[in-house]
Formats: structure tokens, C-alpha cells, sequence
């Protein structure tokens, strides 16, 4: 181990007497990092820097940033604990930092791609100096804050649903609440409901939106110390798009989503003939209305596979090999992983982790993989992603799968797939700098609109009167789209402009956006504050808009796809060009029509399938 280390990790016996026992994954995940860690010593006490030996160090870093960001992604908190003095030891070891920096600018590298790389992971370094080291602490200390009061928050919803007699046990009790609203036909029970809800949450929103408003003056002071411009600058520095044309993509979606808001409030009165509160308060009842006698249908999870694989084979030219041992016929504890190949040139491999395996349920996650196909001393480095998805298992069998199951899975495959696809492999200590943020969900979320896909009914067994189920169930996700899209566009616009100030706090943003576009009839400033506490929102502070911009992208594209056939597509390689962006840093950044996501997601209306 480098004599540069500054901090000590605890011999294996420590660690297990901290944490509970780990799945084989992650004890093969620590020799891994052990491994990883020991070589990195044995480079840089050794000879000078080559351009293999810079590679190599760029290819631990992208294998380091996978491990800790799949952890992350399947909520694996106690297995994030066990290997957190690895993270520390590879990213918050200022003296490893500077060791390799010096290396770096001892080097010349021949290969005019790989000396762009060099001199692109300088700049890194240099703007990762810590002017402050107290300041990451602190920040880290600020978010174990804001987490503890959002448990507060839960819990104080967790009371009011008790006192309400409804049991929550494990669920999220949102999720309990919702079914309540669904299931309660008085209009005005549902609009007091609603204000009791609210009420719980506002509790302690002004000490939650303080702490919050901490930790962004907090990035603001480490940027300055830095003499950097400021938080969202920095986070710019990796977009291709400028942040006029941020502002603008945000502001045109956010117009077009309070209209098409208002024709969902119409559709919800319509269907409910509630006029008590607010119009979506009673959402979940509408949506109640719409498919009470509907059975709920379920989908083989092998079918499922085979479709997406299929897609992928007639848009992209991939091929994909089983090689777990298990092959059909799926248990709780399987991983499932395939070697894939675009146009007979092996890109990669994919393990899918997709069931409960005993585990609480959470949400559909975006893993990562590792991003860089590199050159290792002669010997090429396959990048390998993880899609991980928690699914319960059915009750007509294991091997069968929600319709919400299918879209997260499908989402989770794009993200997988732009792992293995992307072109320019200059790798960077992060690991997550390989596509521009703008454009990171433009692939998954286009993926996701299979589900919409006239092929995808003809790939997978439906029984008698599935067609109906499964148009219905199209219906109602994307109802519950179009819920969220004032939602959404309010937490970009404040993300970006609460960061790119250099005073004031959230709520000062918020009161400005309500001021111009009446905003918190829709969406208080009590609904948003807690995603500010999200890992999303914390890893590319101002990025946020990236969820709207992929979202518009993808609809956009997918319209190409919308009326052809499979076999179509597959005569019709040059709807590959499409996607240049997906998988190519250095292309640009076109705004895409933020008026596709209205029109693909509200074609249809509640009140025609009441």
C-alpha cells in the first residue's frame, strides 16, 4: 500500500463486528477493493507513469465507482457501512490525490485520446483539492440532519394513519395513504384527509427547508474557497448545454405542464365529481374508478427479457448469451447475466439482481455500471453493469412480474445498455462523467416506452382479455405521469436556480417561481423540500433539469419507433443515428421539444375509461 495513505482501514474482523453479515457479492466486492487498493500502492510507488500504467489507475477508479454507486443505487445501507473506510481511502485521501496528480504531470503520453484523458483528470484533481477539509464533513453531518427529520416526517404520518386505524407495518406510509384516499368515495373525507396529510408534513418543514439551506450555503462556500464560480457552474462545466438553454427547456415544460395539469383536474372532476379541495386530492379515487373491476395482470419475467433483448438486437444490432448457470425457471436467489455483443463484437455483460431475496421492497434503482471500456496493459476491459430491481413475488408464480415491475426493468436495461455502448472511453476518477448530465436518462427513458409498444402485447402471453388489462394499465401510468409534471419541473427550476444564486435559500427561489407561474396550487413548498435531501439531487447539485430533458428526449425519439414493426426497424439501421448522443460525449446537446412528453403521455384521458 502507498506510503501516501492517510487513513487506516479496519482489519476484516472489525469491519463484521460492525455490521451484519454480507451476501457473498459484497465480501467478494471487499477483496475486490483490497485488491484494487494494493495494486494502485504497488503503481505509484513503482516507476514512473506510462500511458498503460495512467490507464490502469483509470480503470481501478471506474471499478471502485461501481461498487459503491451499485450499494447505493440497491439502498444496501449496511453493506454501505461495512465498506465505507474503502471510499474514504480512495476518495477522500488527499494524499493519494496528490501523489497520483504528480505522477500525472510528470507524464507525456503519446496516444494524442489517452494525453486528452491525462490532462482532463489533472484538472480534476486540481479542482478536487480540498481549500476547506472540514467542509465535506460538514456537509455529510448536514445531510445525517436533514435524514433524521425526514424520519420524523414519516413518522409523524405513520401516527396519523394509526390514529386513523389504518395499519402500516412496513410500507411507506405514503403508499398506505394513498390506497386510503383511493378507497374512500366521500369527497369531502378525501379533501380533509388531504389537509390532515399535509398538516403532518409541514410539521417540521421550516426546520427541514433551514437544514437544507445550510447545505447549500455550505456547496457555495466550498466552491468559493475553491475559486470556482459557483455550485451550478461547476456542475455545468460537464453539460454541452449552456444554461440559457437550460432555462429555457425547464421553462417551456413547465408552462405546457400546468395546462395539461389543468385538463387532468378536469378529467379527475369528471370522473369523481368531487369539487371539494383540490382537484388532486382525489387523483387516487379517479384513478379507483378507472380500474376497480380491472384484474390486475401480471407478466412472465423470461418474455419480458426476451422482448427487451429482442428491441435491442433490431434497433442496436446486440446479441445476448446467457451465461448463469440457472438458465430459465428463475429462484429468489438468482443473478441473472448475459454477455452481450453488438454486431458480433463483444460490448460487455449484464447481471440482473431482480428479486426480493428476503429483503425489504424499494424502489425501481438506477445502477450504474462500469462506464469505460479501457485498454488494461494489452487487455481489453469489458465494462459490466448491474440492473437492479426489487420485485415482490406474484402470486401466480415467481417468474411473473408487475406492469410497474416491467417498466422499471426496462428503464434499468437503457441505463445498462448506454454502460456498454458509449463510445469515448476517456475514464475519470468519479467514474460518472462519461456522458454530459443533461443527457444521462435519455436512453433509459426511452427504453421505459416499450411497455408502450404495440409489439410488446404480441411478445408476451396475455390471458383472455389482457389486451384491455394492458391498455388499461398504459392508461393509468401515464396518468400518474402526468401528476408529477408540474412536480417535476418546479424541483428543476428550483434545483438550477437555487444554485446558481449566490444568497438566499429554496424557499426564496420558490417564492419567485410562484410569483411568475402560480405554482403552489399545485405543488406547495411542503411537497418539495425533502428531495432535496435525495442522492440525485445531491451528486450533481443544479442538474436536476436532466430528468426533464431525458424525459422529452425519449418521447421525441420514440416516435420514430411508435408505428413500425420490429422487423421494420431491424431493415431501418439508420435510426441508429438517433442515438449518437446517448453514447458520444463530444456531440451536442440539441433542447429536445418538451411538447412531445404532453403529447405522448396525453392521448388518452380518465374520464373516456370511467
Amino acid at each position: 500500500m502507498s506510503t501516501e495513505t492517510e487513513q487506516s482501514l479496519p482489519a476484516a474482523g472489525e469491519a463484521e463486528r460492525r455490521a451484519p453479515a454480507p451476501r457473498n457479492g459484497v465480501i467478494e466486492m471487499e477483496e475486490s477493493l483490497a485488491g484494487m487498493r494494493a495494486r494502485l500502492g504497488a503503481v505509484l510507488d513503482g516507476p514512473p507513469l506510462t500511458q498503460d500504467t495512467l490507464v490502469e489507475i483509470m480503470s481501478i477508479y471506474n471499478n471502485v465507482a461501481y461498487v459503491f454507486l451499485y450499494l447505493e443505487a440497491v439502498d444496501d445501507h449496511d453493506n454501505l457501512a461495512r465498506l465505507r473506510p474503502w471510499r474514504t481511502e480512495f476518495y477522500e485521501n488527499a494524499g493519494l490525490d496528490e501523489a497520483i496528480l504528480t505522477r500525472l504531470l510528470a507524464l507525456d503520453c503519446p496516444d494524442p485520446e489517452v494525453e486528452a484523458a491525462r490532462l482532463e483528470y489533472v484538472d480534476q484533481l486540481r479542482k478536487s483539492r480540498v481549500h476547506d477539509p472540514e467542509g465535506p464533513r460538514r456537509l455529510d453531518a448536514l445531510l445525517t440532519e436533514a435524514k433524521a427529520l425526514t424520519d420524523l416526517v414519516q413518522q409523524d404520518q405513520r401516527n396519523l394513519l394509526e390514529r386513523l386505524g389504518v395499519p402500516v407495518g412496513s410500507a411507506r406510509p405514503q403508499v398506505v395513504f394513498y390506497k386510503l384516499l383511493g378507497g374512500t368515495s366521500n369527497a369531502a373525507t378525501r379533501a380533509k384527509l388531504a389537509r390532515a396529510w399535509r398538516g403532518a408534513r409541514a410539521r417540521h418543514v421550516d426546520e427541514l427547508a433551514g437544514v437544507v439551506d445550510r447545505m447549500i450555503a455550505e456547496r457555495r462556500a466550498q466552491v468559493a474557497a475553491a475559486g470556482l464560480p459557483g455550485v451550478l457552474a461547476r456542475t455545468m462545466e460537464r453539460c454541452k448545454a449552456d444554461e440559457d438553454t437550460v432555462e429555457t427547456v425547464i421553462r417551456t415544460f413547465l408552462s405546457g405542464a400546468l395546462a395539461a395539469t389543468g385538463k387532468l383536474e378536469q378529467e379527475i372532476r369528471e370522473v369523481t365529481g368531487a369539487v371539494e379541495g383540490q382537484p388532486l386530492d382525489h387523483f387516487e379515487y379517479a384513478v379507483q374508478q378507472v380500474s376497480k373491476d380491472a384484474r390486475i395482470p401480471s407478466f412472465d419475467l423470461e418474455e419480458c427479457l426476451e422482448y427487451i433483448f429482442r428491441v435491442s438486437r433490431c434497433v442496436f444490432g446486440l446479441t445476448f448469451t446467457r451465461t448463469d448457470s440457472t438458465g430459465p425457471g428463475l429462484t429468489a436467489t438468482d443473478l441473472i447475466t448475459v454477455d452481450v455483443a453488438a454486431d458480433g463484437v463483444p460490448v460487455g455483460s449484464i447481471k440482473f439482481d431482480l428479486w426480493d431475496l428476503a429483503r425489504k421492497s424499494v424502489r425501481a434503482n438506477h445502477t450504474r455500471g462500469i462506464r469505460n471500456r479501457t485498454d488494461w496493459s494489452g487487455i481489453r476491459q469489458l465494462p459490466v453493469a448491474y440492473v437492479s430491481c426489487r420485485f415482490r413475488t406474484d402470486d401466480r408464480g415467481s417468474g411473473r412480474i408487475t406492469f410497474q415491475n416491467v417498466h422499471s426493468l426496462f428503464h434499468e436495461f437503457g441505463h445498462a445498455v448506454n454502460h456498454l455502448l458509449v463510445r469515448k472511453r476517456t475514464s475519470y476518477q468519479s467514474g460518472l462523467e462519461y456522458l454530459p448530465p443533461e443527457r444521462l436518462e435519455c436512453l433509459s427513458m426511452w427504453f421505459e416506452k416499450w411497455v408502450h409498444h404495440p409489439s410488446f402485447a404480441a411478445s408476451v402471453t396475455l390471458p383472455e382479455a389482457g389486451a384491455a388489462e394492458l391498455d388499461r394499465c398504459r392508461l393509468l401510468a401515464a396518468a400518474e405521469y402526468r401528476r408529477t409534471y408540474v412536480e417535476r419541473a418546479v424541483t428543476a427550476w428550483l434545483d438550477l436556480d437555487v444554485h446558481r444564486s449566490t444568497e438566499g435559500g429554496l424557499r426564496d427561489s420558490y417564492r419567485r417561481l410562484d410569483e411568475e407561474f402560480g405554482v403552489s396550487r399545485y405543488v406547495p413548498f411542503d411537497d418539495i423540500v425533502e428531495y432535496f435531501t435525495w442522492p440525485m439531487y445531491m451528486a450533481h447539485p443544479g442538474a436536476n433539469f436532466s430528468y426533464l430533458w431525458g424525459s422529452a428526449d425519449s418521447c421525441e425519439k420514440f416516435l420514430a419507433f411508435q408505428d413500425l414493426t420490429l422487423d421494420e426497424i431491424a431493415n431501418r439501421p439508420e435510426l441508429r443515428a438517433l442515438f449518437g448522443p446517448c453514447f458520444d460525449f463530444d456531440e451536442p446537446s440539441d433542447p429536445p421539444a418538451a411538447g412531445s412528453v404532453f403529447t405522448f403521455f396525453g392521448a388518452a384521458g380518465l374520464e373516456a375509461n370511467a
